[in-house]
């Protein structure tokens, strides 16, 4: 203490630097901690603000240095003297913030620092009130001090800054005087001038804090504004809510307040939705009609303020403000959908009145932010009576009028937003066919413009596929409509390919197979097109552009195959005697399905070396996989098993070559499906093969996790054809393999082994020899999986793989009687990677797994046990 007085002695600078050295040497000392405490106790201010300053200085550098124990013990001795100090505290404040002198001269830079202090002693309130509790009782009568400094020129923006933070992180601070008083400074002149300067687009620091201000009461009042809309100060203070709705500029680009301001009233609707089922009708009817109503113009207002820009504001925008004002009508869209069950069809009706309104008049700003709202509320609007009435009228003969018109010069994101609007609602379409010719020819219209092509085919796709049945008769003018499109400058490979898959849609709603061969044949003439084109490139030497015709004509023959798909809600009659049709791989629709298989092969053949191609071309055949019934896409076993097999360990995607041979077994592994043993054996053989010329799994992770993938979709219904492998060094390869993988580093085979390994150790009572076989590789291999599955669970594994890990040892335990010999020799062996365990703390883990037999609570167990095989002080014993 004497050191620290003499600092603040005169004396020469030489003896001061002296002083200053010699107590920063005790400062950063292990002592510093002490020395703190015991400066902080004197009594000499001097000393005191010395002690506090060297807790600085050791919290700054030594934090880190503290265990748990001291560390709380300092967090506690901080509290103890702040609470102590806080009567202290808040009559000095007080004598600070309520002094007739204190916005006046000098003392006006001590008021604004008195409430600086006081927003830190309110935080800090804040944190000790949730630890251990605080007297905040003092610090709140110091709120009716500050209030009158908001309306204070010289001082509002720190008020600001402090009512703001507060409201923010601790609004249970207020009371409701405080509040009351809060409401009333909105009256003042210096609230309502910052509200009109941002209404007016000034988004100065000044105006901004002012209106964070505002959100901040509101977001802290939000159901009592709610609750009593009609009340004096819930209308002002819901006005001026409104107000920051309503500022002028584009949102982000400009107006700067307008995200927050949506957020609030958000949470205001959300308050009333949850209203909607918490409370009983008689308490709703007393606030919540007029409550109703600003939601209600809150939407408008937010309507108004989606409008797009100008083109020549547009302009002026960078990337980060255009995805900033795309995030916004985002943010809008979400409104509208979670205020729909407060709004109801009325919203529907408003912004469909809004739009042909708007139409009409060629507002064409309001008419797009009308239809963007209406897609946006697609997905929420039922399919009654009366929000169909609403619909007919908005998809009448006056909105196609209009939007067909191309003299009238509607922006094109008008149209594309109206384009996008008739692919939401096909499900209307479905129920009222009597509109759907106006919107079909319209979308046609809107493909010959290149800016309005790929939302079009997106929309025209959406409404073939609902609407097939109904568009049977019309399939000869839409394949007329397709020889004009596909000649013009807008037919780029993905509005093709979707054109092409909304026509197949329709093609699969003919009634019977015969009449699909000659509009598929049509179509598939289109796509042979780039084929041929594709082939002749590769003639030419040509790669790159035979690569783009190749892939641009095996894509349209994915979305032809997906459109002939059928629809998923078509009721399927499973007692029905009639045959399998054997059109499509026997009869005259065998030339189409060779034609199709041929055209695959011949890109890939040409092109075998490109991955996008090998995987363009896997995708026609999983396009068939899932029909129940023949098609021209679903191949024969054997034809899409010749395709695969073609592959070699240096085919690009081989990953993706594999998981379609998973995808076609498991296509044939329920009990109803065709059985396809043949294919399954040459499928394995293939598959070992490539095993063999891995051999390490790490050495390309994917292709071995859907080598185990594959061998895993053979159990249990191919286990026949698994087992009976020759030669059996090949099936023993095979096993081991997976085993190496369950043992490997790599997550993604490490996942597939696990799930193999899970699946195989519980079959049981087989046929023999199947039985006889599970048990024999049981009997040789139980051990090595033990011995994998204990080096996961002792150390080897990642923590987010250890839930994978456990599922194979679960079923081991619960369904092998020799699981507990193999484990209790895995866990003893002397490659167990970890040494942090004993041999009592191995049992435990040991004997709680054995008891839980597969149970849920195995994962924690398993856990813990790895927690303390890798070194924490977790204590694993009980």
């Amino acid at each position: 203490m004497k050191l620290v007085k003499q600092l603040y002695q005169p004396g020469s600078p030489a003896h001061v630097a002296g002083i200053q050295e010699a107590l920063q040497k005790l400062q950063r000392s292990s002592d510093g901690w002490q020395l703190a405490d015991v400066l902080l106790s004197s009594d000499d201010e001097k000393v005191r603000f010395f002690g506090a300053l060297t807790f600085t200085v050791k919290l700054n550098s030594d934090w880190e240095a503290l265990d748990d124990a001291a560390s709380k013990a300092l967090l506690h001795s901080f509290h103890e003297t702040l609470s102590l100090n806080v009567v202290d505290a808040v009559a000095l404040l007080k004598f600070v913030l309520a002094s007739e002198m204190a916005n006046q001269g000098a003392q006006l830079g001590l008021c604004k620092e008195g409430m600086k202090c006081l927003q830190s002693w309110i935080n800090y309130a804040h944190r000790a009130f949730v630890d251990s509790g605080i007297n905040t009782g003092p610090l709140r009568d110091l709120v009716p001090v500050v209030v009158p400094y908001l309306a204070q020129e010289d001082t509002n923006e720190v008020a600001v800054e402090l009512f703001t933070d507060v409201l923010s992180n601790y609004p249970k601070f207020l009371s409701p005087v405080d509040i009351r008083m809060l409401s009333l400074s909105l009256c003042s002149p210096w609230a309502q001038g910052r509200l009109a300067s941002l209404q007016a687009g000034d988004f100065d620091s000044d105006p901004i804090q002012f209106g964070r201000f505002l959100l901040a009461l509101g977001d802290a009042t939000v159901q009592d504004l709610a609750r009593s809309p009609e009340n004096g100060d819930s209308q002002r203070i819901l006005e001026m809510l409104h107000g920051l709705l309503t500022c002028a500029g584009y949102p982000i680009a400009e107006d700067e307040i307008i995200v927050q301001a949506l957020e609030f009233w958000a949470s205001f609707m959300e308050f009333m939705v949850e209203s909607l089922f918490a409370e009983e009708e008689e308490e709703k009817l007393a606030w919540f009609a007029s409550a109703r109503k600003h939601a209600v113009r809150a939407i408008e207002e937010c309507w108004a303020k989606s409008r797009i820009p100008t083109a020549l504001a547009a302009e002026t925008w960078d990337a980060e403000t255009r995805k900033g004002f795309k995030d916004f009508r985002k943010d809008v869209g979400d409104l509208l959908q979670s205020s729909y069950p407060l709004l109801g069809v009325g919203l529907l009706e408003r912004f469909s009145t809004l739009a042909l309104a708007s139409l009409d008049r060629g507002a064409w700003e309001d008419a797009e932010a009308a239809l963007f709202c209406l897609n946006a509320l697609s997905d929420i609007i039922s399919d009654g009576e009366t929000e169909d009435i609403i619909l007919a009228r908005l998809f009448g003969p006056a909105m196609f009028a209009s939007l067909s018109d191309l003299s009238l010069g509607i922006p094109t994101k008008t149209r594309q937003t109206a384009v996008n609007l008739l692919g939401h609602y096909a499900t209307f379409f479905e129920r009222h066919t009597e509109n759907l010719a106006a919107a079909l020819n319209f979308l046609f219209q809107s493909l010959d413009a290149p800016s309005m092509a790929t939302s079009a085919s997106r929309s025209i796709g959406s409404l073939c596929s609902s609407c097939r049945l109904s568009l049977r008769s019309e399939l000869g003018a839409f394949l007329q409509q397709y020889d004009l499109f596909v000649g013009s400058r807008s037919a780029d490979p993905m509005t093709k390919e979707r054109v092409l898959g909304a026509i197949a849609s329709i093609v699969q709603a003919l009634p019977t197979e015969p009449e699909k061969a000659e509009p598929i044949g049509r179509l598939l003439g289109y796509v042979q097109r780039d084929i041929q084109a594709c082939l002749d490139a590769v003639e030419r030497g040509a790669r790159d552009e035979a690569k783009d015709s190749g892939l641009e004509g095996l894509q349209c023959l994915t979305s032809i195959g997906k459109g002939m798909q059928e629809l998923d809600d078509v009721p399927i009659d499973l007692d029905s005697a009639a045959p399998r049709s054997g059109f499509w791989d026997q009869g005259s629709g065998a030339a189409i399905q060779a034609h199709i298989v041929y055209m695959a092969e011949a890109v890939v053949n040409a092109l075998q070396q490109d991955g996008d191609i090998v995987e363009a071309a896997c995708a026609i055949f999983r396009t068939g996989f899932a029909e129940l019934s023949p098609g021209p896409f679903v191949f024969s076993p054997a034809v899409t098993t010749k395709f695969l097999l073609k592959s070699t360990i240096n085919t690009p995607r081989l990953g993706l070559v594999l998981a379609t041979a998973c995808a076609l077994l498991s296509s044939h592994s329920t009990d109803s499906s065709q059985r396809i043993d043949g294919e399954a054996q040459a499928l394995l053989t293939h598959v070992v093969n490539f095993i063999h010329q891995l051999g390490d799994p790490g050495r390309d992770p994917e292709i071995a996790q859907n080598c185990v993938d594959f061998i895993g979709r053979l159990v249990p219904r191919y286990l026949p054809v698994l087992l009976s492998m020759e030669p059996k060094s090949s099936l023993e390869a095979l096993f081991l393999f997976t085993l190496q993988c369950l043992k490997g580093g790599e997550m993604l085979p490490k996942r597939s082994a696990a799930s193999f390994w899970a699946s195989f150790v519980v079959v049981q009572d087989q046929p023999e020899p199947v039985q006889s076989s599970i048990d024999n590789v049981m009997q040789h291999l139980g051990p090595i999986l033990a011995e994998a599955l204990a080096m996961n669970v002792g150390g080897n594994a990642a923590r987010s793989e250890l839930d994978t890990v456990a599922e194979p040892l679960k079923k081991l335990v619960f369904k092998q009687l020799r699981s507990r010999i193999w484990l209790e020799a895995a866990l003893f062996k002397e490659s167990f990677p970890s040494e942090r365990v004993s041999a009592s703390e191995k049992r435990v883990f040991l004997q709680k797994v054995m008891n839980l037999r597969g149970a849920k609570g195995t994962n924690q167990v398993i856990k813990e046990f790895w927690l303390a095989c890798r070194g924490t002080n977790f204590a694993y014993a009980s």
